[in-house]
């Protein structure tokens, strides 16, 4: 059978004939992939030799060439791959503080590049080849988000600019490098655009005409007039329109209640909505309607993520036949195979100190001889029912896993999220403390105590989970860890300060644990614990983990022993996803199933920056 590949970065092509995506490769990192989605001869996919890193930004062309933006600080690599020789290649570097690639343009145009310039002002470029290159830009005078065509010519787009504190939506006109505002809603605070039909003129906007944010419909010829649908407002869960048909006549949505996603078709003169066949899991914020039909990127544990085509009757309606995944290269033993069935894997909710919270539960947890906590970064996140490759290597090792969004997370409304505000480490803490004595209860006096993973701000936070309660916990296994709020702040660069100020900050509880400091409360770990952090993160400073070594040291924890540490040199935030990776995913698997300590030493090269510690 295959090895299943983490693939990411998902685009189509305008006219949704061509995709692309990097996807990681065995050792850890990742190349690109792209594909000629309705070629006479069925898929056709590509690969690159080149390895990429994740910021790397892959965009097909129309006419099934790839484009591959490498970001750089200040200075980015622009690169156009030919489809019959993907190592035959132009490039450019192009001097910029922020680049990214917009599918579409008019006729002799590949894409639009979209340029942040200084001042938080904008420019959009068309990328033109032989040679490669950037012409025509049009300047705005704000920062911009999605660019949506109006019409079929590729020279008029609508976008949300933001300026002077306020977004409100702009027409750009590529044919004379100008841009004007689009006409709003009277009385609207909040009016952004979410998509466009150029075939038909439909737009669909958020806008709180009346007082509450709702979807709307209105048409390029008019964009002022808008009208608020019922059919929307039967949805249950956030909206998100993925794409419309060529002629505009439906939309397909992605509907998200908690972990889980649905793909629903809209109907757009009926005002009505129907379901696919395809099952709950995670859609992707991307998708492409073409002439032969509807694609979008799903994923599930059971399924890695890859691009489905959806089977729709001429009405909209889902027509009961199973979906079709068309990812995978030929020779693939899934290529053309209906979706797998979703055994052993769901979500489950538990009772916390102030309510319940969602799970997704890979596998049985109640019988496993090993359970795996599993707490997400961000904090502006959450677990998703979909494929993660860490997740799968842990259930391929024999354990289950659970994985929780609790409070802190996103998707379960203003409150749910908010609650950490200030408070990093408490209520979501508290959440923490709650799952494992419920798990712990429900598995029997003889079952061994859950094992504790986390990366990030889900490292933080299984730090404190094992100072907390120490004899709850089997293991611990983290990635980029820090110690703080306070102290990642005195370390890290200007996104993540800007994340701790939006909510990080705050005075510490009255509680035995006190200020939410590892530092402080290290003398209280006693769970074995392997940390990992990449030499070159930009997120969490690698600081943050050599000061929680010594720290370990010096309140009398033995290195080798109690815990280890593993500096990875070239690394940066996600050293599991980037090269050697792989190595690195099936120590850290090991330790987590079995505590085993045996695996063979990282490379001298990986561990040449913590012999300098």
């Amino acid at each position: 059978m295959n090895r299943p590949r983490n693939r990411i970065s998902f685009r189509f092509s305008a006219r949704a004939r061509h995709a692309a995506c990097l996807a990681d490769v065995a050792d850890g990192g990742f190349v690109a992939q792209w594909w000629d989605l309705d070629g006479e001869a069925g898929v056709c996919h590509r690969e690159t030799a080149t390895a990429e890193s994740t910021s790397t930004q892959p965009l097909p062309t129309d006419d099934g060439r790839l484009l591959l933006l490498r970001n750089g600080i200040g200075s980015h690599q622009l690169v156009l791959c030919e489809p019959a020789d993907a190592g035959r290649t132009q490039s450019v570097t192009v001097q910029a503080r922020g680049l990214r690639l917009v599918p579409g343009g008019p006729t002799g145009t590949l894409a639009l590049a979209v340029e942040a310039e200084a001042r938080g002002h904008t420019r959009v470029w068309q990328v033109r080849d032989t040679p490669l290159r950037l012409v025509r830009p049009v300047s705005l005078p704000g920062r911009t988000g999605g660019f949506f065509p109006l019409d079929t010519t590729g020279l008029r787009y609508a976008a949300d600019l933001s300026r002077d504190g306020g977004c409100r939506p702009v027409i750009v006109d590529l044919a004379d490098a100008t841009w004007s505002p689009m006409p709003a809603p009277a009385g609207a605070r909040v009016h952004r655009l979410l998509l466009s039909a150029p075939g038909s003129g439909l737009l669909l906007v958020a806008s709180d005409r009346g007082g509450t944010l709702r979807i709307g419909r209105a048409s390029a010829g008019d964009p002022a007039d808008v009208c608020f649908p019922a059919g929307f407002d039967s949805l249950d869960g956030a909206v998100l329109p993925l794409a419309a048909d060529p002629s505009g006549e439906r939309v397909a949505l992605r509907v998200t209640k908690g972990a889980k996603a649905d793909l629903v078709l809209y109907d757009v003169a009926e005002d009505r909505w129907s379901r696919t066949g395809l099952p709950s899991g995670a859609l992707h914020p991307v998708a492409g309607w073409g002439e032969k039909g509807l694609r979008v990127v799903y994923s599930h544990p059971a399924h890695p993520t890859g691009i489905v085509t959806v089977p729709t009757g001429p009405t909209g309606g889902a027509t009961g036949a199973a979906p079709v995944v068309v990812t995978t290269p030929p020779a693939a033993a899934t290529t053309g195979a209906v979706l797998p069935a979703a055994s052993g894997a769901g979500t489950e909710r538990f009772d916390t100190p102030d309510g319940d919270l969602e799970a997704v539960c890979l596998g049985d947890w109640r019988t496993s001889a090993t359970v795996v906590v599993a707490l997400h970064g961000g904090p502006e996140a959450a677990w998703e029912l979909r494929f993660q490759p860490t997740l799968h290597r842990l259930i391929e090792a024999g354990a289950a896993v659970v994985a929780p969004n609790q409070r802190g997370s996103t998707g379960y409304g203003r409150a749910h999220s908010a609650a950490i505000h200030g408070a990093w480490g408490v209520p979501d803490l508290a959440d923490i403390r709650s799952l494992v004595r419920t798990l712990t209860a429900h598995r029997g006096a003889g079952a061994e105590p859950p094992a504790l993973h986390g990366v990030s701000y889900g490292a933080f936070l299984a730090l404190l989970a094992v100072s907390a309660d120490p004899s709850a916990w089997s293991r611990c296994a983290v990635v980029a860890p820090f110690l703080s709020a306070a102290r990642l702040y005195a370390q890290a660069e200007a996104p993540t300060r800007a994340l701790i100020d939006r909510h990080g900050h705050g005075t510490p509880p009255d509680d035995e644990l006190g200020a939410r400091d590892v530092w402080e409360l290290a003398g209280r770990i006693r769970t074995p614990l392997l940390f990992v952090h990449g030499a070159n993160d930009l997120t969490v400073p690698v600081e943050q983990s050599r000061l929680l070594r010594q720290r370990l040291i010096d309140v009398g924890r033995r290195e080798h022993t109690d815990f280890d540490f593993l500096e990875v040199a070239g690394s940066g935030h996600s050293p599991l996803e980037e090269a050697g990776g792989a190595e690195l995913a099936g120590r850290l698997v090991a330790f987590l199933v079995s505590g085993d300590t045996t695996a063979p030493p990282p490379t001298p090269d990986l561990m040449a920056a913590h012999a300098a510690v």
